[in-house]
């Protein structure tokens, strides 16, 4: 499974947009981004924080790709005042998609999201959730 792959894209995901299509409006500058993720095969939560330059004033799920060679389809877009929620369907290496369903929420200077991201391999069904929370901590360095 290319769960590192997919962790990787997923946090950094949040990052990844375009000024010119509908989605949700953040306020451009340093942000910082802990994410918390439960694995079915792992027995502690891992929390990781990241710090990264966003440049555009709006996220929008339609525009993430995590896999260049691989990459991920983003269905079922849907923007609601300041929250987006979207399906996401992505391949593994030899074996079934992954599927999963998102969701951000943006205060202009801060972030809240959830999702989780599913699949069986030999009858057995493994997976992940994730939380994240984000703040603008000041202007891009």
């Amino acid at each position: 499974m290319r769960s590192p792959i997919i962790l990787t894209g997923l946090i950094a995901i949040f990052f990844v947009s375009t000024a010119n299509a509908a989605g949700v409006s953040i306020e451009p500058g340093q942000w910082e981004m802990t994410s918390t993720m439960t694995m079915t095969m792992m027995p502690q939560p891992q929390t990781t924080t990241v710090l990264e330059c966003i440049e555009e004033d709006v996220l929008n799920p339609e525009t993430f790709n995590m896999d260049e060679d691989s990459p991920c389809d983003i269905t079922d877009v849907t923007t609601d005042g300041n929250t987006a929620r979207w399906s996401i369907n992505c391949p593994t290496e030899g074996g079934p998609v992954m599927e999963g369903h998102w969701e951000v929420t943006s205060n202009g200077d801060s972030l809240t999201g959830k999702g989780e991201m599913t699949t069986e391999m030999a009858g057995q069904k493994m997976g992940f959730s994730m939380s994240w929370e984000g703040k603008r901590i000041g202007e891009c360095e």
